[in-house]
C-alpha cells in the first residue's frame, strides 16, 4: 500500500471519531451537529472511495461505487450552514429556506441513477473495468460520474468557502472572541485548500489522462491533499469549539436573541447600566446557551411549577454556579425573573389567541407554571405595565 494511503486512513479514523463525538455531545444543537456530521461524512466517503478505487479493492464492493456524488455536493453547503448557525444564534435552528442549499444535489442524484439501477452483475463489470483501467473512471461513460461533475462540485464548494470567509468577517463586527474568529478563518482556509486541490487534480487528470496514475499516487498535489485532509481532521481536536460550539464575548447592551424577542414583546425591562458594565467581556459558553434554550423554549420546562435554578442544573447536568453566572452575565436577569418572563410571554400568547374564552386567567396562569394567583398578577403587572384584567379588557375591546 502506498504511504499516501496511510495518511488518508489516519484522517478517516480521526474524522470517524469526530462523528461519534458529535453523536454523543452537544444535544442542544442537533441541527448544527447534523449539518456537521453530513459534511464530515461526505469528506470521509470521498477519502474512502479514493482508497477503494485507487487500490483496486472497489472490484470487491460494487454496491459501494457511485453512491457518494450527491453527498460530495453537500459538504460545502453543510459547512457553511454550520458555521453560520454557530456564529449567529438566529440561524442555529432549521429553517425551510435552508432547503434551497440542498437543491444542488439534484443533478448529482440524476447522474448516479443509471449505475445504481443496473443489476449486480453489470455493476461488477463496471467496477472491474475501473479497477483495471484508471482512465475509465474519468471517461464519459454514463454509468460513472460524468466529467463535468469534477469541475462543478469543487467550484460550487469554493463559492461556499468564499461565503464562509464572509461570515468570519461579519463575526468581527458581532464581537465574537478573537480566538473563535481565527479558528473560523483557519478552518475555512483548510476547506478551501482541499476544494482547490480537488479541482486542480481533476483538471490535471483530464488534461493528461496518460499520467493519471502518477497524479493520483505520487504527485505533489496528492501529497498536499493528504496533508490538508490530516490537518483538517486534527483541527476538530485541536480546537474542540468546532464540535461543542463556539463561545461568544458579550459586549455592552448585547443579549441573547430570546431575550431580545421578549423585550420586543414588552415582557421584560432593560437592565441597569451597572449590570451591563459587569457583563462586559465575559466569555459565554454558547453550547450551554443552546442547552438552556432547548429546555426552556422547545421543551417548555418553565411551565414546571416550582422550578428552581438547581432543578434546571440537574436537568442540564451542569453545576448550579455555572448556570447562575450565565443568567447574571449573559441574560442579565436573575433566574426567577427570566422564568417569569417566559411564563408571561406564554400567557400573553394564549390570551392573544383567545384561550381566555374557554379558560379563566387563573387556569391559564397555573398551566404556565405560576404557583399562586398573587404571584402571577405581580409578575404580569411588572412585565406588561398593566394588570392581567386590564390587558384582557383591551383584547376584548380591540
Amino acid at each position: 500500500m502506498h504511504p499516501f494511503f496511510f495518511t488518508v486512513i489516519g484522517a478517516i479514523f480521526i474524522l470517524s471519531l469526530v462523528i461519534v463525538q458529535l453523536s454523543l455531545y452537544g444535544r442542544a444543537k442537533k441541527y448544527l451537529n447534523l449539518l456537521l456530521v453530513i459534511a464530515i461524512f461526505g469528506i470521509v466517503w470521498y477519502a474512502f472511495m479514493y482508497l477503494m478505487t485507487n487500490s483496486g479493492y472497489i472490484r470487491n464492493y460494487p454496491l459501494l461505487f457511485n453512491k457518494g456524488l450527491p453527498l460530495y455536493y453537500l459538504i460545502a453547503p453543510c459547512f457553511y450552514l454550520y458555521v453560520r448557525g454557530s456564529l449567529n444564534h438566529v440561524y442555529s435552528k432549521f429553517r425551510k429556506v435552508d432547503l434551497f442549499h440542498f437543491l444542488i444535489i439534484i443533478p448529482a442524484v440524476i447522474s448516479v441513477l443509471p449505475y445504481n439501477l443496473l443489476d449486480y452483475s453489470r455493476q461488477q463489470e463496471i467496477v472491474n473495468k475501473i479497477a483495471s483501467d484508471i482512465h475509465f473512471a474519468f471517461s464519459s461513460n454514463k454509468y460513472i460520474v460524468q466529467p463535468w461533475h469534477w469541475f462543478t462540485f469543487p467550484l460550487s464548494a469554493l463559492i461556499y468557502s468564499l461565503l464562509q470567509f464572509r461570515l468570519a468577517r461579519q463575526a468581527v463586527k458581532k464581537r465574537l472572541n478573537s480566538k473563535t474568529i481565527r479558528w473560523v478563518y483557519l478552518f475555512t482556509s483548510i476547506c478551501t485548500l482541499i476544494f482547490v486541490g480537488m479541482l486542480v487534480i481533476n483538471i490535471s487528470i483530464l488534461k493528461d489522462m496518460n499520467n493519471a496514475w502518477f497524479i493520483l499516487h505520487q504527485s505533489k498535489l496528492i501529497l498536499l491533499m493528504c496533508f490538508c485532509l490530516l490537518i483538517f481532521s486534527l483541527s476538530f481536536f485541536i480546537n474542540p469549539e468546532l464540535i461543542f460550539g463556539f463561545t461568544k464575548t458579550v459586549e455592552s447592551g448585547e443579549h441573547l436573541p430570546l431575550v431580545d424577542s421578549l423585550k420586543n414583546n414588552n415582557t421584560i425591562h432593560t437592565v441597569g447600566s451597572s449590570t451591563i458594565e459587569r457583563a462586559k467581556h465575559k466569555i459565554i459558553d454558547e453550547n450551554l446557551v443552546h442547552q438552556v434554550e432547548l429546555f426552556m423554549i422547545e421543551k417548555e420546562i418553565f411551565r414546571q411549577n416550582g422550578l428552581t435554578l438547581s432543578d434546571l442544573a440537574s436537568l442540564l447536568n451542569v453545576p448550579s454556579h455555572k448556570l447562575s453566572d450565565l443568567f447574571n452575565n449573559y441574560y442579565q436577569l436573575n433566574f426567577n425573573t427570566y422564568i417569569n418572563n417566559l411564563r408571561i410571554t406564554y400567557i400573553k400568547n394564549r390570551l392573544d389567541r383567545g384561550d381566555w374564552k374557554q379558560l379563566t386567567l387563573e387556569a391559564i396562569a397555573t398551566d404556565a407554571g405560576f404557583a399562586s394567583r398573587n404571584t402571577f398578577f405581580v409578575a404580569f403587572k411588572k412585565a406588561m405595565d398593566k394588570t392581567p384584567s386590564a390587558y384582557l379588557s383591551d383584547l376584548k375591546n380591540a
